[in-house]
């Protein structure tokens, strides 16, 4: 009983104030050919938990990639990138985003990037760029950059 009463407060907590929400977007990625592979698009979903009112994390649900051989990810929190907020009275509301991935034997990632949301109404959509340091267990590192962009709706969970 008190497990289940643990975790009501817990959900109802962080769908409170702050609040969880659901993010979906397209991401063109390794535009600079850093990789070798080319640029190509790739598909995302993740959900972002407000923290504090300036410090959300983002946990990635689900990624496609679209590039040779078509890789897929899935599970919760796959990669985990903090978004710090930029306080602004204005309707875009700017962001830092700083994140670090470790895939067990194949690589490590170290990520930072801007973006904006701009809402509209129940919902809001979202452009980002970011620059990723990839270091691979064995090769060479090197430093694609990405472009994100997509919606995100909130999650009403409260009580």
């Amino acid at each position: 009983m008190n497990r289940l009463l643990a975790l009501t407060v817990a959900i109802t907590m962080l769908s409170g104030l702050y609040g969880l929400t659901l993010s979906l977007s397209g991401a063109y990625q390794d535009i600079t050919d850093e990789y070798g592979g080319g640029a190509y698009f790739g598909i995302k979903a993740d959900i972002i938990v407000g923290l504090l009112p300036i410090l959300k994390a983002r946990g990635f649900l689900m990624e496609v990639d679209f590039s040779d051989g078509t890789p897929m990810h899935f599970g919760t929190f796959t990669g985990t990138d903090l978004l710090i907020n930029v306080p602004m009275a204005a309707p875009v509301q700017p962001y830092l985003v700083a994140g670090f991935w470790y895939h067990k034997d194949l690589y490590m990632t170290i990520k930072g990037g801007l973006g904006a949301e701009m809402g509209f109404g129940n919902m809001s959509g979202y452009l980002e760029y970011n620059l990723n340091f990839v270091s691979p267990d064995q090769g060479d590192s090197y430093m694609p950059m990405n472009i994100m962009g997509g919606l995100r709706f909130p999650l009403k969970l409260g009580l």
